[in-house]
C-alpha cells in the first residue's frame, strides 16, 4: 500500500492506553497525535490508502478519490497540501470548499449541542423515542461480540436494501470488526429486544468528533422503533463528553440520500449544514478528464449501475463533478461577458 504519512511513532511510546495529561495543549496534542495513529493504523489494516497532512487525515474511498476527517464545515486546501496528495497517489479530492468558487451544494449532519436530550427531537419522533426506550435496551458493548450475531444483521439489511451480501462482502466486514476490535478509538453500540440484538453502530473518535462507521438492524424488530433507541442514546453519549464537540456521519452520500432518510436525521436532532461540495482532478489527469475521458467512464459506469457499487459511486462523483464544472464554465463565461 501507498501511504504517505507523518510519523508518529513517538505517540506510541506510552503504550496502546489514551495519552496522559499534563497541561491542556499538551494533553490536546497527544490526544491528536494519537488518535492520528490509530485512525491510520485502522484503515491501513482494511486496505485503505491514507495520508495525514498538518490539520487533516485524507482516505480514499477506493476510487482513488481522497475525503478528509475531521469534516463538520467547509475548509480550504493550502497548495502544500494539495500537492501532497497529488504526490500520494490521489486522482481525486472530494471535500467541502469555503473558497469563494461554484461547487455542488451539499450539507453534513450532525449535533453539536452539548445538552442533546429528548427535547433536540422534533415532531412524533420525541415521543416514539420514549417509546423505544420502553421496550428495549441500549448499552456499549465490545466489538468482539459483533462476531456473534453482527453477520446476520449485516445480510439482513444488505437483503432489505437490495444489496448483494456475499462471501467476499462478509469477509470484508470480518477484517473491518477486527481491525476496529483493536483499535482503542473505535467502539460499538447496540439495542437490545429482551436479549436478541436488534440493531448496532460502530463509531471513531478523531479530532473532537464522533463518526458514525456502520449502522445496521434486524427487520423483525425494527417495529419497536429499535433504530430511535439507539441513535439517541448513542448521540447523547457521545456529545456530552468533555474530548467531543460534534457527532456526524460525515458529507452527504455520493450517491445521493432519500429525503426520507434526510427528514429521519434531522428528527432525530441532527442539524444541516450547506456546504460547498468540489471535486479536484490530478492535474496530470484533468486535460484528459475534461476533453472526453469523463464522459467515457460515466457510459461504462453507467451499464454496470445496477450491478455494482463501485459503478454507483463512479456515475455518483461523475455526476457531481460535470455539475461543479458546468458551475465554473457558467461563471467564466459571465465574468467575460461583465468585462466586456
Amino acid at each position: 500500500m501507498n501511504v504517505d504519512s507523518s510519523d508518529s511513532s513517538s505517540v506510541l511510546a506510552a503504550g496502546d492506553g489514551a495519552p496522559a495529561a499534563r497541561d491542556a495543549s499538551t494533553s490536546a496534542l497527544e490526544r491528536r497525535q494519537y488518535e492520528d495513529h490509530w485512525l491510520k493504523t485502522f484503515l491501513e489494516d482494511i486496505g485503505v490508502r491514507v495520508t495525514l497532512t498538518e490539520e487533516r487525515l485524507w482516505h480514499s474511498d477506493g476510487l482513488r478519490m481522497f475525503l478528509p476527517l475531521p469534516c463538520k464545515e467547509a475548509f480550504s486546501i493550502p497548495r502544500s497540501e494539495r500537492w501532497r496528495l497529488w504526490k500520494s497517489g490521489a486522482l481525486f479530492l472530494r471535500y467541502p470548499c469555503a473558497e469563494d468558487a461554484p461547487a455542488y451544494p451539499s450539507h453534513i449532519y450532525l449535533v453539536d449541542d452539548k445538552n442533546y436530550d429528548l427535547h433536540s427531537l422534533l415532531g412524533n419522533q420525541r415521543k416514539e423515542t420514549r417509546r423505544a426506550l420502553r421496550k428495549c435496551t441500549v448499552e456499549q458493548i465490545p466489538i468482539e461480540d459483533l462476531f456473534q450475531e453482527g453477520f446476520d444483521l449485516i445480510r439482513d439489511t444488505y437483503d432489505r436494501q437490495g444489496r448483494i451480501c456475499d462471501e467476499a462482502a462478509i469477509r470484508g466486514w470480518e477484517i473491518y470488526f477486527r481491525a476496529a476490535a483493536r483499535n482503542p478509538i473505535f467502539e460499538a453500540w447496540a439495542a437490545f429486544v429482551g436479549r436478541e440484538l436488534a440493531a448496532y453502530r460502530v463509531d471513531f473518535t478523531f479530532h473532537g468528533g464522533f463518526y458514525g462507521e456502520a449502522l445496521f438492524n434486524r427487520r423483525d424488530l425494527l417495529k419497536y422503533q429499535v433504530m430511535n433507541a439507539l441513535m439517541f442514546v448513542s448521540t447523547k453519549a457521545a456529545i456530552s463528553r468533555d474530548e467531543i464537540d460534534h457527532v456526524s456521519y460525515g458529507m452527504r452520500g455520493l450517491t445521493g440520500e432519500s429525503e426520507a432518510l434526510n427528514r429521519y436525521k434531522e428528527s432525530m436532532g441532527y442539524r444541516k449544514v450547506l456546504v460547498p461540495e468540489r471535486i479536484e482532478v490530478m492535474p496530470l489527469l484533468k486535460p484528459f478528464f475534461d476533453v472526453g475521458l469523463v464522459h467515457i467512464i460515466h457510459a461504462i459506469a453507467k451499464r454496470r449501475y445496477e450491478q455494482s457499487a463501485k459503478a454507483k459511486r463512479v456515475c455518483g462523483m461523475i455526476h457531481t463533478y460535470l455539475h461543479h464544472r458546468r458551475n465554473c464554465l457558467d461563471g467564466a463565461q459571465h465574468q467575460a461577458a461583465s468585462s466586456s
